[in-house]
């Protein structure tokens, strides 16, 4: 009997039906009859959420997300031999947190850490129990003491800190591989063989059966366990990638029913005040269901220009205008969109040299032709898309023109091409408008707002990651003000 067993572990191994190597067949535990689990009462609702009755959320957010710029820190990658590349530390990641919050004047920020976990990016799901300790600082006992350390003292500087991850892929390196095997909630195709996408860092990558691992209770008990670990109950936020519906033919689970578990595990973390936000809406068709008012926020904003004319970013917000660093300069320019931070601080896969100062002058551009217009366009209604005329225009007087490259209100000129004069209204404290150009200009004139009528002279001061520079006094002249700036620069520009 022995004998049998051992032969049928060889022939499956010899077609494809084994995920891990041959050598380590007799310790897999899908081989050995296993006693099928109870089934997890489950109350949690996974029927679609009509968002057109109200336009809003099925519950309120916990973050306002559309007010909000909403980022990624890529930390470290697996190296081959078991180790980590560290891009930045918990310690470089607050000085990334506190350069970007001077450069947009104390604006709401949310930052995921990528490769916070294990030894870095993507590795040894479906697991997600352990900090990557090459992340913590030297005076802290543990990786896990620094992640705090960074939640508080991001925390400081407007900015939520929570994590990345994927919830729907597997690796055979990871602490719950053979678990998960026994337990049959790895995908499998009509014959029987796990489903694999990719290869990362030399190992498949294979499709975890949500419905099944839902079912049997261990999805919520893994998102229990994150919610502890990383203190989601304090963040109230955290990104799930590639969250796409995988079908498991062998199972007979299809995209739909993963559809209905993704819904009651987004309805399940909003239980315990958890936001989810993800990668796509659409991503090419692979969604079915973009779950509108149940997820609040895309990493990729893949919507047309009539969809963004009609959902409001209080329903859905992002993000980057596009689809895989396809960006989508159009609806950026007409809607807004947000800078994503994450390329210009990874110094690993992008080439760069590790020089902070260098990526901040990168930050800029994208935060003044993205995030700020975005943070003003989403404090306005849309009343009109015309494609035609390729023209937005907004409740209070607000019109973005992207044939002519301008948004004005009411006549006064905010942006002049990639040259930008707006107003920030998460500043309740004073009036204060930010000024930017992309290729610097010499003596500008900008008229100021309605709101600044009387106003007889202004201080403008330059804005950089250390903070506000010294102030230059210039006179109003009737209404309006003339400036120079220098190619990337900021200027705040603030009531005497």
């Amino acid at each position: 009997m022995k004998h049998n067993i051992l032969l049928t572990i060889t022939l499956i191994c010899s077609i494809g039906f084994c995920a891990v190597s041959c050598s380590d067949d007799a310790e897999i535990p899908m081989m050995e009859p296993v006693a099928e689990l109870p089934d997890w009462e489950d109350d949690i609702p996974g029927e679609e959420y009509d968002y057109t009755l109200t336009m809003a959320p099925e519950r309120p957010y916990m973050h306002e997300y559309d007010k909000a710029m909403l980022m990624k820190l890529f930390m470290a990658r697996p190296n081959t031999d078991g180790t980590s590349n560290v891009n930045l530390t918990f310690e470089d990641a607050l000085e990334v947190i506190k350069g970007l919050d001077a450069i947009t004047r104390g604006l709401p920020k949310i930052v995921y850490l990528v490769g916070w976990q294990y030894e870095g990016h993507d590795w040894k799901y479906p697991a997600f129990h352990e900090f990557n300790e090459a992340l913590k600082r030297p005076q802290d006992a543990s990786a896990r003491e620094s992640f705090y350390w960074l939640q508080d003292e991001a925390a400081k500087y407007n900015t939520t800190v929570s994590v990345h991850v994927l919830v729907q892929d597997a690796e055979s390196n990871s602490p719950l591989w053979h678990e998960y095997v026994k337990n049959d909630f790895i995908c499998k195709n009509a014959a029987g063989s796990f489903i694999t996408r990719a290869t990362f860092n030399g190992l498949p990558m294979y499709d975890v059966n949500i419905v099944n691992e839902w079912k049997k209770g261990y999805l919520q008990k893994r998102l229990d366990e994150l919610a502890e670990l990383v203190r989601l109950d304090k963040v109230k936020t955290m990104h799930c990638d590639a969250f796409y519906a995988r079908e498991s033919p062998f199972h007979g689970v299809t995209v739909e029913q993963t559809e209905v578990v993704m819904r009651k595990m987004l309805r399940y973390m909003r239980d315990k005040e958890i936001d989810v936000t993800i990668e796509f809406l659409h991503n090419g068709g692979e969604r079915v269901d973009p779950m509108f008012g149940l997820n609040p926020a895309a990493w990729w904003l893949d919507l047309t220009a009539y969809e963004r004319a009609q959902l409001p970013a209080s329903l859905i917000a992002g993000g980057k205008a596009g689809r895989f660093n396809n960006y989508w300069e159009y609806e950026a320019f007409l809607f807004g969109d947000n800078y994503q931070a994450e390329s210009d601080f990874n110094y690993i896969d992008y080439g760069l040299s590790k020089d902070l100062s260098h990526s901040m002058k990168a930050a800029r551009k994208g935060i003044a032709l993205y995030t700020i217009p975005y943070m003003y366009f989403n404090r306005h209604k849309v009343e009109s898309y015309d494609a035609s005329a390729q023209k937005v225009t907004y409740d209070g007087g607000l019109v973005a023109d992207y044939r002519n490259l301008t948004v004005k209100e009411n006549g006064v000129t905010l942006r002049d091409h990639n040259n930008i004069f707006f107003p920030l209204p998460w500043i309740t404290g004073h009036k204060e408008i930010l000024a930017y150009s992309q290729n610097g200009y010499t003596r500008k004139e900008w008229k100021l707002p309605a709101d600044w009528t009387g106003v007889t002279s202004v201080m403008a001061y330059p804005v950089t990651e250390n903070g506000l520079g010294e102030g230059q006094e210039i006179e109003v002249t009737d209404g309006s003000i003339t400036l120079s700036l220098e190619a990337n620069t900021f200027l705040s520009i603030q009531q005497q």
